[in-house]
């Protein structure tokens, strides 16, 4: 079988979801807005929770906002995918309150797919085309609640991090109290926090093309400090750590 090129880390990162390719995983504790999915290509993933007895498997389903550190020694296959533009996916990371290993069938498919493409993960097709087979087998499994229909707006609105949040909050019509709780009820962080996520997430993909200041800056960053210790919190990697991988 032709090995992952060990010379080269894959990655790609588009607005529904984010993918990479490694020879290896090992991430400090972080908690990101995103669903992970992590399949070891030749041993298992195991994920720490704080608090809680770690979790190994070959494909593990991370959920949301949950504070956690990853390892794998061996080639891993990492995707994270946003919470509101793949809800099913959101819905069945959440079935069992925690990280939790893939079994049965679905396991055996999710390790199966990168094993046929081996030689081919540093390509951005490939990775993305996996991305995509993977949310719709979960769409399968998924329960799923929309949300409010105010928080909606609310999203639409804010997934650019440079809009002024105020006006947008102004106009939905409900105290903005009440709109808090419902944006932390279905979206499971603050609205701050949540405009920071999107901040990181400009100030990564800058990362392709720019250095990481100049990406920081970009993203409206007040330096490279604060985007470093955002991306440790948020990712669990320096911004460093992430450039060298970036194709697209």
């Amino acid at each position: 079988m032709e090995r992952l090129n060990e010379s080269r880390i894959g990655a790609v990162l588009t607005e529904a979801f984010a993918v990479r390719a490694s020879t290896g995983t090992l991430s400090t504790l972080h908690a990101q807005h995103g669903v992970g999915v992590l399949v070891g290509l030749d041993g298992d993933v195991t994920v720490t929770v704080p608090g809680r007895e770690p979790v190994s498997g070959r494909v593990v389903v991370v959920p949301p906002h949950l504070p956690h550190a990853t390892a794998c020694p061996g080639p891993t296959l990492g995707i994270l995918y946003d919470p509101e533009l793949a809800p099913h996916v959101a819905g069945y990371s959440r079935v069992r309150g925690g990280a939790f290993p893939l079994e049965g069938r679905l396991a055996a498919r999710f390790g199966a797919a990168p094993a046929s493409h081996r030689a081919d993960l540093s390509r951005p097709e490939v990775l993305d085309g996996l991305a995509r087979e993977y949310a719709v087998w979960l769409a399968k499994e998924s329960p799923r609640r929309e949300p409010d229909s105010r928080v909606i707006r609310v999203l639409e609105a804010l997934r650019d991090p440079s809009v002024d949040r105020r006006p947008v909050l102004a106009q939905v019509g409900i105290s903005q109290a009440h709109l808090q709780a419902l944006f932390v009820r279905d979206v499971g962080l603050p609205i701050r926090t949540f405009q920071l996520w999107h901040r990181l997430l400009v100030a990564v993909a800058a990362l392709a093309r720019l250095d990481a200041t100049s990406a920081a800056h970009f993203a409206g960053f007040a330096d490279l400090a604060h985007f470093s210790r955002t991306c440790r919190r948020m990712l669990g990697y320096a911004p460093t750590a992430l450039r060298s991988g970036l194709l697209e």
